[in-house]
């Protein structure tokens, strides 16, 4: 694979810059960008699959939803690579999403070949993005976007893609990986479960352990040293994981007929549970968030933290680390989504062309004003809304933006609360 290096800042026009910041490899397919800002990059836009690679750890994402390569014969990517510069120790993951044992989404191993569910969107573009604006080369962004057009029933399920990777000392030892889930089929989803499936190949893969633990929501696996694995990030550490399993490779990925859409529900449901390793041998994990319910043109958010640790002490060091990035962006106190501040409540956390609500409740005469920032900082919105008194709502547009995820900073009176949602044209 040749990497084309632009090797000094340059001046682009970028169509969307939404979060990010840092250098990246990527595969050789460049394109343009726009937005009038100092950027330095690798290279540009509409590629199959780019590596974030600018901490102590490098990873593949997918046009796709596939982790790791773009496919599990492991040709097209880089995989999990820890620490960077070292060996890879992924073979092969993938997002599944799903409700049923019927309606199982994903590019992940299936009985025979992968699966091929997951179709990369033409209206938006979804093949991966990868934004490196961040000043002196510090950090990285990307983006993608899917749906299940290639299932045997699709249902108009819709996912996109965001993934981040820092080189600050203390989060450059994982990746982030975040999937917006839009319901744009007519019929209500119910139950459904998002999981990220991975195949881990520590040095030896036979004789790889693991294991999780729940109140961080994480599972791992090891040989001796180094220790990968993936922690589920949104929902929060305070909902329970659907389920946090380790997968033995000689039950339910070896023999014929496997693994099935059928198997891969009970793991992502809970149904069939193995907390832990029981020895050495070849194994993989299933780390599961939900039940979501997704009406018609509603939405649901997964996040999980890919990363890797000296041993389990710095693994879990690592997660904390990565659950608090998440949920406090760098330079932006962030409170809780989907909760009332200073007497407010925007909804919904995702849209798609059409404009925020923005409910309020406020028993005195209170001065409103509403701010809207990049993830870089950057002020992009400014709304002075008055005085306000009572019950009522307004909307808030943000027709003007780019296609991302913004963090909206609430001023009520004397009080400030800080959230983000995703914007979608």
């Amino acid at each position: 694979m040749m990497i084309r290096r632009f090797q000094s800042p340059i001046t682009l026009i970028v169509i969307a810059v939404l979060l990010g910041w840092g250098s990246a490899a990527v595969n050789d397919n460049a394109s343009t960008m726009s937005h009038t800002q100092n950027i330095v990059v690798r290279e540009g836009l509409q590629v199959d699959w780019a590596t974030h690679d600018v901490g102590n750890c490098e990873l593949t994402v997918t046009r796709y939803g596939a982790i790791g390569f773009m496919s599990s014969a492991g040709t097209q990517g880089d995989g999990f690579v820890y620490p960077s510069g070292g060996g890879n120790h992924l073979f092969y993951g993938g997002i599944t999403v799903g409700n049923d044992s019927s309606y199982c989404v994903d590019r992940y191993f299936g009985p025979v070949n992968d699966d091929t569910d997951w179709e990369t969107t033409v209206t938006p573009d979804g093949m991966v993005h990868m934004y490196e604006p961040g000043p002196n080369n510090r950090d990285e962004y990307a983006t993608a976007s899917y749906d299940d057009s290639g299932h045997p029933t699709p249902e108009g399920l819709v996912c996109f893609q965001y993934s981040w990777a820092w080189d600050d000392p203390g989060a450059e030892d994982f990746v982030i990986m975040k999937f917006a889930l839009i319901n744009d089929g007519a019929e209500t989803l119910n139950d459904v479960y998002a999981a990220v499936f991975m195949d881990w190949d520590v040095a030896n893969y036979l004789n790889n352990q693991g294991s999780s633990d729940p109140t961080r929501n994480l599972t791992w696996m090891y040989e001796t040293t180094p220790y990968v694995g993936v922690a589920i990030l949104d929902p929060p550490r305070t909902t329970p994981a659907a389920n946090l399993v380790l997968i033995d490779h000689t039950i339910y990925v070896y023999p014929a007929g496997m693994p099935n859409d059928s198997i891969k529900f009970q793991f992502m449901n809970g149904t069939i549970t193995n907390p832990s390793s029981t020895g050495p041998y070849d194994w993989s994990t299933c780390n599961s968030a939900g039940p979501f319910t997704l009406g018609p043109g509603e939405s649901a958010v997964a996040a999980f933290a890919i990363l890797g640790g000296d041993d389990l002490s710095d693994l879990e060091a690592n997660a904390d680390t990565a659950y608090n990035r998440y949920w406090n962006w760098p330079g932006i106190e962030e409170g809780n989504s989907d909760v009332s501040v200073s007497g407010m409540k925007l909804y919904p956390a995702i849209s798609r062309g059409r404009p925020f609500t923005v409910q309020y409740t406020f028993a005195r005469e209170t001065p409103v004003q509403i701010k809207v920032y990049d993830a870089m900082g950057r002020l992009v919105e400014n709304k002075n809304y008055g005085v306000l008194n009572g019950v009522g709502e307004f909307s808030l547009s943000l027709k003007s933006l780019t296609d991302g995820v913004y963090f909206v900073k609430f001023e009520a009176g004397n009080r400030t609360t800080t959230t983000k949602l995703i914007w979608l044209k």
